[in-house]
């Protein structure tokens, strides 16, 4: 378990522009991918693997991203 709950779902709603996550949890190596995205990794076909500074700015962005979440839904 390396996102809690609220995080892997906010993590798949933001990359996906959905409200609704999946039943299902994806994959460590797809959700490293997107946490590089968040962080400005291009994920382009001729693209090193993501670094350890693009994945800890992506971090960043998504720590941000769940404790939003978490604010607006604490009053329901």
């Amino acid at each position: 378990m390396v996102l809690q709950p609220v995080e892997w779902q906010v993590l798949y709603c933001r990359v996906h522009r959905t409200t609704w996550p999946p039943d299902r949890v994806s994959s460590l190596d797809q959700a490293v991918l997107w946490i590089a995205t968040l962080g400005g990794y291009l994920n382009r076909r001729n693209d090193p693997p993501p670094g350890a500074t693009v994945i800890w700015r992506g971090f960043l962005v998504l720590h941000e991203i769940a404790e939003m979440f978490r604010i607006f839904n604490s009053g329901q």
